[in-house]
This record gives structure tokens, sequence and C-alpha cells, in this order.
């Protein structure tokens, strides 16, 4: 993936495993990928696939007392599952910020939009009260909200869902982290907004030389803006390839259904489509699991009656430029 560039993240082997009244629960299990600096990678897939795990796992949010982490997650080459929790504090809102899917729950609804902001510059920066007050304004101006002067006292319920996730990518960016990781930042936006939110980060990344993971369950918002797609599917990488490659040419099955489940206007032969692609089934839990072969198997429309498929979980092999697959049939789609 690193094209030659330095890698500012290299995630290897990382596994989450929930604990439960049946036992350890598997969320993700030996995730490994590199991302470049000024770089912008998507991460894919159904709910419940393990995506904002992964990000919280890098992270370390997850709770301690019900949660089992291994694996190394190098930052700057050094091992964030090291660190003490005082140094992660350190790294955490700092070098790497992240926004989460729903604004709303994230700000405090009694404290003006001014005062949160500037809660996240007084945590990572020595400033005083008049620096304080410009820092936030323009952080407001550069997430492009108008009258940045008079939103500083507004409060959260005062402005659209569209100016609130702007607001949560400014107090991200309050630290000028080398990485941001956006967690579904545009659900429950229409689709203009939407545009507006992922056009902005693009730009934010190009005038800050920023690293960024986009965390979402649909194919068109990496469509465009993402140099390269990790599919991920009950915890594990399916796929890994650059864009065109996931569009135009899926080597795994469930890849293929994402990208033909996704609506177009028209067909390769210029035709309207009448009827989308629909993957059967759910994503299961590992405690629904009948067979010890691919997690995919139930679902697939080529690994049905193959003894292979049901009894040998595949490995996630390279391909051509880099891009990976964990299919044993790959070759026929």
């Amino acid at each position: 993936m690193g094209e030659g560039k330095n890698q500012l993240l290299a995630v290897n082997d990382l596994s989450v495993q929930f604990a439960t009244n049946r036992g350890y629960f598997p969320a993700v299990n030996k995730i490994t990928f590199d991302l470049p600096s000024n770089y912008f990678l998507g991460i894919v897939g159904e709910s419940g696939c393990g995506k904002s795990v992964t990000a919280k796992a890098i992270l370390r949010l997850l709770p301690q007392s019900n949660t089992v982490v291994s694996g190394s997650v190098l930052f700057n080459n050094e091992d964030l599952m090291n660190l003490s929790e005082k140094d992660m504090r350190l790294v955490r809102g700092r070098k790497i910020s992240m926004i989460f899917q729903e604004p709303m729950t994230s700000l405090n609804p009694v404290f003006t939009i001014g005062d949160q902001i500037q809660e996240s510059l007084k945590v990572h920066r020595k400033m005083s009260k008049k620096d304080l007050q410009d820092g936030c304004i323009t952080l407001l101006q550069q997430v492009q909200i108008a009258d940045a002067e008079k939103r500083i006292k507004d409060y959260p319920h005062q402005l659209s869902g569209g100016m609130r996730q702007r607001v949560m990518i400014a107090m991200a960016l309050a630290s000028n982290p080398q990485l941001l990781i956006a967690d579904e930042p545009t659900t429950a936006l229409d689709v203009t907004v939407q545009a507006e939110i992922l056009d902005l980060l693009i730009q934010l990344k190009e005038e800050r030389a920023l690293s960024i993971i986009l965390i979402t369950h649909d194919l068109g918002i990496v469509s465009g803006r993402c140099k390269r797609v990790l599919v991920m599917y009950c915890g594990q990488i399916v796929e890994e390839a650059d864009v065109a490659t996931v569009f135009n040419r899926p080597r795994h099955p469930y890849t293929y259904g994402l990208v033909h489940s996704y609506p177009k206007l028209e067909t390769q032969e210029g035709k309207i489509s009448k009827k989308l692609y629909s993957i059967p089934g759910m994503v299961p839990t590992i405690f629904s699991l009948k067979h010890q072969g691919c997690l995919f198997y139930d679902r697939c429309f080529l690994a049905q009656g193959r003894k292979l498929c049901k009894q040998s979980r595949p490995d996630l092999k390279e391909l051509e430029m880099g891009n990976k697959v964990a299919c044993h049939f790959f070759e026929e789609i």
C-alpha cells in the first residue's frame, strides 16, 4: 500500500475479543494493514463487521474490563499497545483524532460550540484566553462555517446536522493531528451535505498533509475519494485493493455483492438497471456459525456445495499491485 512513502500507521494481527456469558466473542480477527502519510484509506462493510471496533482498538478506546486486545499498532514506529495510559493520552486526540458518526451524542448540549472547541484547544495547547477565542474562530472558518464569530455562541441544538459534524471536525483538528479517523461521518445527513463533508475532508487532508481512515458501509462514499479500500466481513479483511479494482474488478464474492447492490442509473450497456443485486442472509455472529470454513459460505454464490469452502477458511492472498483477497475461488468472479 505504501507506494514508497513513509508508513504512518502499521497494524499487525490486531484482534479483539469481547467477554460474554457464552465465552469470548472474536469481534476482530488478525487485522493487518499499513497506512502511509498523507493518505486516504477506506474501510467498508455491513454493520457488525468490526469496522468501528477496529478503529476504537487502534485508539485503545475499548473497555478494558471485558475486552482482550492483541497484536500491534505501530504509529510513527511506536507500538501504541505498549504505552501506558498516561502516554496514550498524549497520542489520543493530539496525534490521532477521531470523528464519531453522531455528533449530537458527542457534543454537550449545555455548553456553547465555542466553549467546547476551546476546551479541545486547552487540552492540547497552552494559549491565552484571547488566543483560544481566535483559534476557535479560525477552526470554524477552516471547516467552512459562515459567521464563525457569531456561531461560537450557539448551542448544538441551534445548528443543523451538517454544521454539527463540521464542529466535530474542527474539534478533531484542534490539536493538528497526523491521523484522522472518521467513523461514518455522513450518517443521517442528506446527500448534498454528505458530499460537502467529504469534500471538506479531502481539502483538509491536502492542506494539512493528513492521513485519513474513512469508515463507512456505503461504497459510493469511497468512490473517487479514497485511494485504497479494505473490505471487512465478520471481523476480518476479505479484500484489500485500490478503488478502481474494487469497483471494476472485485475479487471477493462479498465485495462483488456490495458493488452490485449499489444503485446505478445505467448499466455497462447503457440501459437503465431495473433490479439491484441483493446479498442473501445477514452477517452471522460467531456463535451462529455451523462450520469451520469461510465466514461468507452461507451467503456466497460461489461456495454452495463446495467442501473446501465449508471446511477450510481461506487466508488473505496477495495478488497483483499489492491487492489481497481471502477466497478459494476468486478467479471465477
